[in-house]
């Protein structure tokens, strides 16, 4: 019964992998990613012993987890892709009369990544970080949730990280010790 079943799953295997490919090629623009989207659907029905199914509906179910995995691929592509353009303050829209990282003082290089935030980001991040309040308190002093404050926190941090990862291990250095200094002065 295993050599049955492996033979049926070869067949099938063989019978539908390049038309799944081509599918997930339509959806991913790459060959490589489109064949390893395919081969782990086809490790999990040999995994879930799917490949038992009657035809029509092995072929439906396949072409259907490959569209899924194509998307849930892209999805995490996206995430993992930070676009330039949602960080206009990054290094090429800097003017270019500005001095170079090595000539500018830590002060200005700590000022320079807090103005890549947005205004309302910057000043919950400056209320958190440099008077030390607590969200609830922030929240009741700006007139917003905490769940607002809490995610104008996550977007300065991811911000603040973008920016760092564009201008180099140095400044990258320079803004931790700053802040290191100014939160542990409480």
């Amino acid at each position: 019964m295993k050599a049955n079943r492996k033979d049926i799953f070869k067949s099938r295997f063989q019978e539908h992998y390049s038309r799944l490919c081509h599918i997930a090629y339509g959806y991913v623009s790459d060959a490589d990613d489109a064949e390893d989207i395919v081969q782990e659907l086809f490790i999990n029905v040999w995994n879930k012993q799917l490949d038992d199914m009657p035809e029509k509906e092995f072929a439906a179910y396949l072409t259907t987890s490959v569209k899924n995995s194509c998307i849930s691929f892209l999805r995490k592509r996206r995430e993992d892709t930070v676009s330039i353009d949602d960080h206009p303050a990054s290094a090429s829209c800097l003017p270019d009369d500005m001095p170079e990282e090595g000539e500018r003082s830590p002060e200005d290089l700590l000022q320079a990544a807090l103005a890549t935030l947005p205004p309302k980001c910057k000043e919950i991040f400056l209320l958190a970080k440099l008077q030390g309040l607590k969200y609830r308190e922030i929240a009741g002093k700006l007139a917003v949730s905490e769940k607002t404050v809490e995610n104008q926190m996550t977007k300065a941090i991811k911000l603040l990280r973008v920016y760092v990862a564009a201008h180099g291990f140095l400044l990258a250095t320079v803004v931790v010790s700053i802040l290191s200094m100014i939160l542990n002065r409480k």
